[in-house]
Protein backbone atom coordinates (compact mmCIF):
# COMPACT_ATOMS: atom_id res chain seq x y z
CA UNK A 1 0.00 0.00 0.00
CA UNK A 2 1.31 3.44 -0.89
CA UNK A 3 2.28 5.71 1.97
CA UNK A 4 -0.22 8.55 1.99
CA UNK A 5 0.89 12.00 3.13
CA UNK A 6 -1.92 14.30 4.15
CA UNK A 7 -2.53 17.80 2.93
CA UNK A 8 -1.11 19.95 5.74
CA UNK A 9 -3.82 22.61 5.63
CA UNK A 10 -6.74 22.34 8.05
CA UNK A 11 -9.59 20.72 6.14
CA UNK A 12 -13.06 20.93 7.60
CA UNK A 13 -14.58 18.95 4.68
CA UNK A 14 -12.57 15.86 5.59
CA UNK A 15 -14.49 15.42 8.87
CA UNK A 16 -17.89 16.19 7.35
CA UNK A 17 -17.98 13.48 4.70
CA UNK A 18 -20.51 10.70 5.10
CA UNK A 19 -18.01 7.86 4.86
CA UNK A 20 -16.31 7.27 8.20
CA UNK A 21 -12.99 5.72 9.08
CA UNK A 22 -11.63 4.18 12.26
CA UNK A 23 -8.56 6.04 13.51
CA UNK A 24 -6.42 3.19 14.80
CA UNK A 25 -3.30 3.90 16.86
CA UNK A 26 -1.31 0.68 17.13
CA UNK A 27 0.75 1.80 20.10
CA UNK A 28 3.62 0.16 21.95
CA UNK A 29 1.60 -0.55 25.10
CA UNK A 30 -2.00 0.00 24.02
CA UNK A 31 -4.50 0.13 21.18
CA UNK A 32 -6.44 3.39 20.78
CA UNK A 33 -9.41 3.69 18.41
CA UNK A 34 -11.60 6.69 17.56
CA UNK A 35 -14.54 7.02 15.18
CA UNK A 36 -15.85 10.49 14.30
CA UNK A 37 -18.96 11.66 12.52
CA UNK A 38 -18.48 15.34 11.83
CA UNK A 39 -17.57 16.84 15.18
CA UNK A 40 -19.16 14.01 17.14
CA UNK A 41 -17.24 11.13 18.69
CA UNK A 42 -19.27 8.04 17.77
CA UNK A 43 -17.12 5.55 19.64
CA UNK A 44 -13.69 5.15 21.14
CA UNK A 45 -11.69 2.37 22.74
CA UNK A 46 -8.58 2.11 24.85
CA UNK A 47 -7.24 -1.43 25.20
CA UNK A 48 -4.00 -1.94 27.09
CA UNK A 49 -1.46 -4.58 26.21
CA UNK A 50 0.18 -6.47 29.03
CA UNK A 51 2.74 -4.05 30.48
CA UNK A 52 6.24 -5.36 29.93
CA UNK A 53 9.63 -4.30 28.67
CA UNK A 54 9.04 -3.41 25.04
CA UNK A 55 12.61 -2.72 24.01
CA UNK A 56 14.42 -4.14 20.97
CA UNK A 57 14.69 -7.58 22.57
CA UNK A 58 10.92 -8.04 22.41
CA UNK A 59 9.71 -9.53 19.14
CA UNK A 60 7.66 -7.03 17.14
CA UNK A 61 5.53 -9.91 15.86
CA UNK A 62 4.34 -10.68 19.41
CA UNK A 63 3.14 -7.12 19.89
CA UNK A 64 1.45 -7.01 16.49
CA UNK A 65 -0.34 -10.28 17.24
CA UNK A 66 -1.54 -8.88 20.57
CA UNK A 67 -2.76 -5.69 18.87
CA UNK A 68 -4.56 -7.77 16.23
CA UNK A 69 -6.37 -9.68 18.96
CA UNK A 70 -7.41 -6.45 20.69
CA UNK A 71 -8.62 -4.97 17.40
CA UNK A 72 -10.65 -8.11 16.67
CA UNK A 73 -12.09 -7.90 20.19
CA UNK A 74 -13.13 -4.28 19.58
CA UNK A 75 -14.87 -5.18 16.31
CA UNK A 76 -16.75 -8.06 17.93
CA UNK A 77 -17.97 -5.62 20.61
CA UNK A 78 -18.85 -2.93 18.03
CA UNK A 79 -20.66 -4.65 15.16
CA UNK A 80 -21.65 -1.34 13.53
CA UNK A 81 -18.15 0.12 13.49
CA UNK A 82 -16.70 0.87 10.03
CA UNK A 83 -14.38 -1.74 8.56
CA UNK A 84 -12.12 0.91 7.01
CA UNK A 85 -9.11 2.03 9.05
CA UNK A 86 -6.42 4.69 9.07
CA UNK A 87 -3.09 3.91 10.74
CA UNK A 88 0.21 5.71 11.15
CA UNK A 89 3.92 5.04 11.67
CA UNK A 90 6.80 6.66 13.53
CA UNK A 91 10.23 5.87 14.91
CA UNK A 92 13.62 5.11 13.40
CA UNK A 93 12.08 3.34 10.39
CA UNK A 94 10.38 6.58 9.30
CA UNK A 95 12.10 9.62 7.81
CA UNK A 96 10.55 13.07 7.27
CA UNK A 97 12.62 15.62 5.37
CA UNK A 98 11.85 19.21 4.34
CA UNK A 99 13.80 19.81 1.13
CA UNK A 100 14.01 22.22 -1.81
CA UNK A 101 13.72 20.47 -5.16
CA UNK A 102 13.88 21.77 -8.74
CA UNK A 103 10.51 23.09 -9.91
CA UNK A 104 8.49 20.22 -11.37
CA UNK A 105 4.84 19.41 -11.86
CA UNK A 106 3.34 16.95 -9.41
CA UNK A 107 3.03 14.37 -12.19
CA UNK A 108 6.70 14.74 -13.13
CA UNK A 109 7.81 14.55 -9.50
CA UNK A 110 5.82 11.34 -9.04
CA UNK A 111 7.81 9.83 -11.92
CA UNK A 112 11.20 10.95 -10.59
CA UNK A 113 10.64 10.93 -6.81
CA UNK A 114 12.92 7.95 -6.21
CA UNK A 115 15.86 9.75 -7.82
CA UNK A 116 15.09 13.15 -6.26
CA UNK A 117 14.69 11.65 -2.78
CA UNK A 118 17.73 9.41 -2.75
CA UNK A 119 20.19 12.02 -1.34
CA UNK A 120 17.84 12.72 1.60
CA UNK A 121 16.75 9.18 2.57
CA UNK A 122 19.26 7.16 4.66
CA UNK A 123 17.67 3.86 3.61
CA UNK A 124 17.93 1.77 0.49
CA UNK A 125 15.18 3.14 -1.77
CA UNK A 126 13.79 -0.33 -2.67
CA UNK A 127 13.27 -0.97 1.08
CA UNK A 128 10.88 1.94 1.61
CA UNK A 129 7.53 3.33 0.61
CA UNK A 130 7.72 7.03 -0.18
CA UNK A 131 5.39 9.96 -0.51
CA UNK A 132 5.71 13.73 -0.77
CA UNK A 133 3.78 16.95 -0.42
CA UNK A 134 4.63 20.19 -2.22
CA UNK A 135 4.44 23.10 0.22
CA UNK A 136 4.99 25.91 -2.29
CA UNK A 137 7.25 27.53 -4.86
CA UNK A 138 10.29 29.72 -4.27
CA UNK A 139 13.28 31.16 -6.13
CA UNK A 140 16.76 30.42 -4.81
CA UNK A 141 19.94 31.66 -6.53
CA UNK A 142 17.85 32.58 -9.52
CA UNK A 143 16.50 29.03 -9.86
CA UNK A 144 12.81 28.08 -9.62
CA UNK A 145 12.38 25.54 -6.83
CA UNK A 146 9.65 24.08 -4.66
CA UNK A 147 9.64 23.41 -0.94
CA UNK A 148 8.67 19.79 -0.47
CA UNK A 149 8.16 17.35 2.38
CA UNK A 150 9.53 13.88 1.69
CA UNK A 151 8.40 10.92 3.77
CA UNK A 152 9.86 7.44 3.63
CA UNK A 153 8.92 4.45 5.78
CA UNK A 154 10.41 0.99 5.67
CA UNK A 155 8.11 -1.45 3.94
CA UNK A 156 8.62 -4.01 6.71
CA UNK A 157 7.13 -1.62 9.29
CA UNK A 158 4.14 -0.77 7.11
CA UNK A 159 3.55 -4.40 6.14
CA UNK A 160 3.44 -5.46 9.81
CA UNK A 161 0.75 -2.89 10.56
CA UNK A 162 -1.26 -3.63 7.46
CA UNK A 163 -1.15 -7.32 8.37
CA UNK A 164 -2.63 -6.53 11.79
CA UNK A 165 -5.57 -4.71 10.20
CA UNK A 166 -6.15 -7.34 7.55
CA UNK A 167 -6.07 -10.16 10.10
CA UNK A 168 -8.74 -8.36 12.15
CA UNK A 169 -10.93 -7.76 9.10
CA UNK A 170 -10.24 -4.03 8.72
CA UNK A 171 -9.52 -2.60 5.27
CA UNK A 172 -6.61 -0.13 5.49
CA UNK A 173 -7.34 3.04 3.51
CA UNK A 174 -4.71 5.49 4.82
CA UNK A 175 -1.16 5.11 6.13
CA UNK A 176 -0.06 8.38 7.73
CA UNK A 177 2.79 9.54 9.96
CA UNK A 178 2.20 10.04 13.71
CA UNK A 179 3.31 13.69 13.53
CA UNK A 180 0.83 14.53 10.79
CA UNK A 181 -1.96 12.72 12.64
CA UNK A 182 -1.14 14.94 15.61
CA UNK A 183 -1.38 17.93 13.28
CA UNK A 184 -4.83 16.79 12.14
CA UNK A 185 -6.02 16.45 15.75
CA UNK A 186 -4.75 19.93 16.56
CA UNK A 187 -6.39 21.33 13.43
CA UNK A 188 -9.79 20.00 14.48
CA UNK A 189 -9.56 21.68 17.89
CA UNK A 190 -8.57 25.00 16.29
CA UNK A 191 -11.17 25.22 13.50
CA UNK A 192 -13.18 28.37 14.08
CA UNK A 193 -11.36 29.20 17.32
CA UNK A 194 -8.89 32.04 17.74
CA UNK A 195 -6.07 33.32 15.57
CA UNK A 196 -3.44 31.14 13.87
CA UNK A 197 -0.46 30.47 16.15
CA UNK A 198 2.89 28.79 16.15
CA UNK A 199 2.75 25.76 18.40
CA UNK A 200 4.93 22.81 19.32
CA UNK A 201 3.10 19.52 19.93
CA UNK A 202 5.02 16.88 21.89
CA UNK A 203 3.61 13.36 21.96
CA UNK A 204 5.41 11.37 24.69
CA UNK A 205 4.76 7.72 24.05
CA UNK A 206 6.30 4.57 25.47
CA UNK A 207 9.33 4.24 23.18
CA UNK A 208 9.25 7.41 21.07
CA UNK A 209 8.58 11.09 21.62
CA UNK A 210 7.29 12.81 18.48
CA UNK A 211 7.59 16.57 18.06
CA UNK A 212 5.99 18.76 15.41
CA UNK A 213 6.20 22.55 15.14
CA UNK A 214 3.33 24.15 13.22
CA UNK A 215 3.28 27.73 12.00
CA UNK A 216 -0.08 29.09 10.86
CA UNK A 217 -1.36 25.57 10.33
CA UNK A 218 1.64 24.28 8.35
CA UNK A 219 4.20 21.85 9.73
CA UNK A 220 7.75 23.20 9.78
CA UNK A 221 9.72 20.76 11.93
CA UNK A 222 9.11 17.06 12.62
CA UNK A 223 11.34 14.96 14.89
CA UNK A 224 11.21 11.62 16.66
CA UNK A 225 13.49 11.17 19.67
CA UNK A 226 13.94 8.03 21.70
CA UNK A 227 13.53 9.46 25.18
CA UNK A 228 10.06 8.52 26.37
CA UNK A 229 8.04 6.65 28.99
CA UNK A 230 10.05 3.45 28.88
CA UNK A 231 13.27 5.43 29.37
CA UNK A 232 11.87 6.53 32.72
CA UNK A 233 10.83 2.95 33.55
CA UNK A 234 14.31 1.60 32.92
CA UNK A 235 15.85 4.30 35.12
CA UNK A 236 13.38 3.46 37.89
CA UNK A 237 14.25 -0.22 37.51
CA UNK A 238 17.90 0.55 38.16
CA UNK A 239 17.25 2.84 41.12
CA UNK A 240 14.63 0.67 42.85
CA UNK A 241 15.95 -2.72 41.69
CA UNK A 242 12.49 -3.74 40.54
CA UNK A 243 10.76 -5.29 37.53
CA UNK A 244 9.67 -3.29 34.49
CA UNK A 245 6.03 -3.75 35.53
CA UNK A 246 6.74 -2.40 39.03
CA UNK A 247 8.65 0.54 37.55
CA UNK A 248 5.62 1.40 35.40
CA UNK A 249 3.47 1.51 38.54
CA UNK A 250 6.00 3.73 40.33
CA UNK A 251 6.02 6.15 37.38
CA UNK A 252 2.22 6.35 37.26
CA UNK A 253 1.83 7.03 40.98
CA UNK A 254 4.81 9.39 41.11
CA UNK A 255 5.09 13.08 40.34
CA UNK A 256 7.69 15.71 39.58
CA UNK A 257 8.28 17.96 42.57
CA UNK A 258 8.68 21.27 40.77
CA UNK A 259 8.72 23.95 43.48
CA UNK A 260 10.88 24.20 46.62
CA UNK A 261 7.69 24.10 48.70
CA UNK A 262 6.69 20.76 47.17
CA UNK A 263 10.14 19.33 47.89
CA UNK A 264 10.14 20.66 51.46
CA UNK A 265 6.69 19.20 52.13
CA UNK A 266 7.83 15.80 50.87
CA UNK A 267 10.98 16.00 53.00
CA UNK A 268 8.86 16.88 56.01
CA UNK A 269 6.82 13.73 55.45
CA UNK A 270 10.06 11.74 55.08
CA UNK A 271 8.72 10.24 51.85
CA UNK A 272 12.02 9.10 50.43
CA UNK A 273 10.43 7.08 47.62
CA UNK A 274 8.53 10.11 46.33
CA UNK A 275 11.74 12.16 46.33
CA UNK A 276 13.65 9.41 44.52
CA UNK A 277 10.93 8.91 41.92
CA UNK A 278 10.81 12.65 41.24
CA UNK A 279 14.60 12.90 40.94
CA UNK A 280 14.72 9.91 38.61
CA UNK A 281 12.00 11.26 36.32
CA UNK A 282 13.67 14.69 36.25
CA UNK A 283 17.02 13.16 35.30
CA UNK A 284 15.42 11.58 32.22
CA UNK A 285 13.29 14.60 31.39
CA UNK A 286 16.35 16.88 31.41
CA UNK A 287 17.57 14.98 28.36
CA UNK A 288 14.18 15.38 26.71
CA UNK A 289 14.16 19.11 27.52
CA UNK A 290 17.52 19.40 25.74
CA UNK A 291 16.04 17.74 22.63
CA UNK A 292 12.99 19.99 22.75
CA UNK A 293 15.23 23.06 23.01
CA UNK A 294 17.26 21.81 20.06
CA UNK A 295 14.10 21.59 17.94
CA UNK A 296 13.02 25.07 19.01
CA UNK A 297 16.48 26.52 18.28
CA UNK A 298 16.52 24.96 14.81
CA UNK A 299 13.10 26.41 13.99
CA UNK A 300 13.93 29.87 15.35
CA UNK A 301 17.31 29.96 13.59
CA UNK A 302 15.56 29.94 10.22
CA UNK A 303 13.94 33.31 10.93
CA UNK A 304 14.87 35.54 13.90
CA UNK A 305 11.40 37.13 13.86
CA UNK A 306 9.70 33.84 14.61
CA UNK A 307 8.37 32.83 17.98
CA UNK A 308 6.60 29.75 19.34
CA UNK A 309 3.46 30.73 21.22
CA UNK A 310 3.01 27.62 23.34
CA UNK A 311 3.82 23.95 23.80
CA UNK A 312 1.16 21.24 23.99
CA UNK A 313 1.92 17.88 25.63
CA UNK A 314 0.12 14.68 24.72
CA UNK A 315 0.66 10.92 24.69
CA UNK A 316 0.26 8.33 27.40
CA UNK A 317 3.43 9.35 29.24
CA UNK A 318 2.49 13.03 29.53
CA UNK A 319 0.17 12.20 32.43
CA UNK A 320 2.97 12.36 35.02
CA UNK A 321 1.84 14.88 37.62
CA UNK A 322 3.82 18.10 37.37
CA UNK A 323 5.37 17.35 33.98
CA UNK A 324 3.72 20.34 32.27
CA UNK A 325 4.84 22.70 35.04
CA UNK A 326 8.38 21.26 34.92
CA UNK A 327 8.65 21.81 31.16
CA UNK A 328 7.25 25.32 31.52
CA UNK A 329 9.86 26.12 34.16
CA UNK A 330 12.76 24.67 32.15
CA UNK A 331 11.77 26.04 28.75
CA UNK A 332 10.39 29.39 29.97
CA UNK A 333 7.26 28.93 27.88
CA UNK A 334 3.56 28.33 28.28
CA UNK A 335 3.16 24.52 28.41
CA UNK A 336 -0.25 22.84 28.52
CA UNK A 337 -1.63 19.31 28.30
CA UNK A 338 -3.43 18.87 24.97
CA UNK A 339 -6.97 17.48 24.84
CA UNK A 340 -7.72 16.34 21.26
CA UNK A 341 -11.43 16.09 22.15
CA UNK A 342 -11.67 19.68 23.41
CA UNK A 343 -13.98 20.89 20.62
CA UNK A 344 -15.76 17.58 19.98
CA UNK A 345 -18.95 16.22 21.46
CA UNK A 346 -20.54 12.82 22.01
CA UNK A 347 -19.11 9.82 23.84
CA UNK A 348 -15.78 11.12 25.18
CA UNK A 349 -13.03 9.36 27.14
CA UNK A 350 -12.44 10.44 30.70
CA UNK A 351 -10.17 13.53 30.85
CA UNK A 352 -7.11 11.69 32.17
CA UNK A 353 -7.09 9.39 29.12
CA UNK A 354 -7.66 11.98 26.42
CA UNK A 355 -4.05 13.11 25.76
CA UNK A 356 -3.20 9.50 24.83
CA UNK A 357 -5.71 9.64 21.95
CA UNK A 358 -4.10 12.41 19.90
CA UNK A 359 -2.87 10.12 17.10
CA UNK A 360 -6.08 8.06 16.94
CA UNK A 361 -8.22 11.22 16.95
CA UNK A 362 -6.17 12.73 14.15
CA UNK A 363 -6.36 9.55 12.11
CA UNK A 364 -10.15 9.46 12.55
CA UNK A 365 -10.38 12.68 10.49
CA UNK A 366 -8.82 10.93 7.49
CA UNK A 367 -10.89 9.50 4.66
CA UNK A 368 -10.20 7.18 1.77
CA UNK A 369 -8.47 9.04 -1.10
CA UNK A 370 -8.09 12.03 1.23
CA UNK A 371 -5.02 13.68 -0.26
Amino acid sequence: MKLDLKNFKFKMPSILRAKETLGIDLGTTSLKIVQLSGRKVVRWAYKALEVKDTGPEVQAADRINALTSLLSEFLSENKKAPKAGAISVSGNSVIVRYVKLPKLSRADLEKTIQFEAEPYIPFSIPEVNMSFHILGDLVEDGQAKMETVLVAAKKELIDQRLAALNAAGVRPVVVDVDAFAMESAYGVTQLGFGEPETVLLINIGANVTTMIIMENGLSKVVRDVFIAGNTINKSLQRIFDCSFEEAEKLKRKGQILVTPDEKEATLAQDDQDALQISNTIVTVMKDLVAEIQRSLDFFLSQNPDRQVNRILLCGGSCSITGLDRYFSQELHMNVEVFDPFASLEGDLPEPSLRPAFVVAAGLATRMERDL
